[in-house]
Parts: structure tokens; C-alpha cells; sequence
């Protein structure tokens, strides 16, 4: 009796053990598939947080209104194309939201908008860097006043629905823009960034009060006379 009472102890005990080795495995299975699904949830939330931090600033024509203004200060014609566009965003009359916006200037190689008369050849192909979208309104800085509507080829067909700016900005409303009647880039004193030489016409510009092609085109003068005599503006063009 006593031989089957030890080995009935024996029994019980080696039984103990399997269980127990049982729930030790099912415990720790039970800990990795927690520490599993909690390591996945967090890389999960990393990826979508990087994923939303690294995301580009939406475009005005996603956010529905693209704005046109006209800074109330005399654009810097020998700070050269970036020079120009940091005028328009330091502006004290930039529009509120936020939004980063271009000068409407040429200089032929760092911005340019046609190579053939209204880039008729080539379209947008002949774009470098050019502030306007194709097929896109444009309204002004109060956000519900239409200027226009671009083409396919992202340009203005002409006249605008309203002036860029209803209000005189300076004695003449100058704004410079380097730019032919047929948007081709010309006269830009020196991709700005000459107030020399002194010959005219050295820079092109538009009047921001017209309608007609005028409003990018208007006439040429000297590059020191912009500045000086005309106080001429920039025209900025959210993007």
C-alpha cells in the first residue's frame, strides 16, 4: 500500500508540474500577443503621425479660393525673382490665411511663362516656375471679387472679369512684370537685379487698375525710374 501510495504522490506531482508548465506558456503567449498588438498599434500611430507631419501645404486650389493683391510697397527690382517673392509674402498687406504666394515677374530662366506667343506651341511645357495654374479662378485679396478664370495654358485670357486692385496704389499703379503683350518674357532689368543702365526701356510694366492686357504689358522704363519715379508694385499670386 505504501508503494502505491508513494507512486500515486508521484503521480500528482508530476501532474502539478504539466499543468503548471501549461499556464506558464499560455500566460507568456498570452503577454507576447498583448506586447505584439501593442508594439504593432504604436508603430501603427507613428507611421500616420509622420505620415501627416511630412504631408505638403495644400495648394490654394485645393482649398478652393486662389487671391491675387497688389503689395502697397515698391517691389525691390535688384533683389532678383526669390527677392521679388519674398517681398510678396513680408507684405503688410497680405491677405490673412496663411497662404504662400509668387510675384508675377519673368526673368526668362529662373520664371518664365511662354516661349511662344501665348504658349501656343508647347502650352505648360514652356512654363518655368510660373505662379498661374491652369484653368484656375483667381479672385482678389477679399476673397470674393473674380479677376478671371486662367486657360489650359495658365494664362489669362483677356479682358479680365475685374482689375486686379480697384484701388491706386501709387500716382501711376505701376506694377512690374517683365513681360511682352503675348506673355513672353522681355525687358526685366537684367533678371532684376540692375537698377543700371540707364537706358529705356530697361524693365516692363503693367497697370494693376486695367482689364486689358495692359495690366501685365503696359510699357517699359528704366530700371532706377521703377523704383524711384513710379514706385512701381509686384503683383502676388497665391500657390
Amino acid at each position: 500500500m505504501k508503494i502505491f501510495k508513494n507512486i500515486a504522490n508521484s503521480f500528482f506531482k508530476s501532474n502539478v508540474i504539466i499543468v503548471s508548465l501549461i499556464l506558464f506558456t499560455l500566460i507568456s503567449c498570452e503577454t507576447n500577443n498583448t506586447d505584439n498588438t501593442v508594439a504593432t498599434s504604436t508603430l501603427a500611430i507613428l507611421v500616420n503621425n509622420s505620415s501627416t507631419s511630412s504631408s505638403a501645404t495644400p495648394s490654394c486650389a485645393t482649398t478652393g479660393i486662389c487671391k491675387i493683391f497688389i503689395t502697397n510697397s515698391t517691389a525691390p527690382v535688384t533683389a532678383g525673382v526669390s527677392g521679388i517673392d519674398a517681398h510678396c509674402n513680408n507684405a503688410t498687406n497680405k491677405p490673412s490665411g496663411g497662404g504662400t504666394y509668387k510675384a508675377l515677374v519673368t526673368d526668362g530662366t529662373s520664371r518664365r511663362a511662354c516661349t511662344s506667343a501665348n504658349c501656343t506651341t508647347g502650352g505648360t511645357s514652356e512654363h518655368i516656375d510660373w505662379v498661374l495654374k491652369p484653368n484656375q479662378q483667381y479672385k482678389r485679396k477679399d476673397g470674393t471679387t473674380v479677376i478671371g478664370t486662367t486657360n489650359a495654358n495658365g494664362l489669362f485670357p483677356i479682358p479680365l472679369t475685374n482689375s486686379m486692385e480697384p484701388n491706386l496704389l501709387n500716382s501711376t499703379n505701376y506694377v512690374i512684370t517683365g513681360l511682352n503683350a503675348d506673355w513672353i518674357n522681355s525687358n526685366d532689368c537684367e533678371n532684376w537685379t540692375t537698377r543700371a543702365p540707364a537706358t529705356s526701356p530697361n524693365g516692363l510694366f503693367g497697370k494693376h487698375q486695367e482689364t486689358d492686357m495692359r495690366a501685365f504689358a503696359f510699357a517699359g522704363t528704366t530700371c532706377a525710374d521703377l523704383e524711384d519715379f513710379y514706385n512701381a508694385k509686384a503683383i502676388c499670386v497665391e500657390q
